[in-house]
């Protein structure tokens, strides 16, 4: 996906084509872009993600997202996809402890992590590892923070 101030293109990179052209709604400015197999994410400067179903994209379908997720305030910098497609991590490094999971499933994030005594500071980074067991954080104070997803059995 290629995101500019006006539209967001999904394109194919092997043809260097375009698939789909479309405004990111409520967005003025995408900073963040993700994607897994079934969904995109389009972060903003005012810190809305919005969660677009992939196959509507691809069959050229009105880009109306399947959930707008509102939880942060300052510009999105990470929007990161589970190896499975069935969590996404959002961050903005503007404003400390500014990281929420979203579960695919429900369209919700997760109400009971990070909490405020979850030490993340000013969120840089953010990856799963390949089989969900754990993701990590890179905060602003240099540090790899590693949190383990007990819901996947595997690391």
């Amino acid at each position: 996906a290629v995101v500019s101030t006006q539209s967001t293109g999904y394109w194919d990179t092997r043809t260097w084509k375009p698939i789909s052209d479309f405004q990111d709604e409520g967005a003025l400015h995408c900073t963040a872009v993700g994607l897994s197999d079934r969904h995109l994410a389009v972060g903003s400067d005012s810190g809305v993600v919005n969660i677009y179903n992939r196959d509507d994209l691809l069959r050229g379908c009105s880009a109306k997202p399947l959930r707008a997720v509102m939880n942060l305030t300052t510009s999105v910098g990470n929007v990161t996809f589970n190896s499975t497609g069935e969590l996404l991590a959002v961050s903005s490094k503007e404003l400390k402890q500014s990281l929420r999971l979203v579960n695919l499933h429900s369209l919700h994030c997760a109400p009971n992590w990070p909490t405020g005594k979850t030490p993340l500071n000013y969120v840089n980074s953010v990856n799963f590892s390949p089989n969900s067991g754990y993701i990590g954080v890179g905060s602003s104070k240099g540090q790899a923070l590693l949190y383990r997803l007990t819901h996947y059995p595997s690391f």
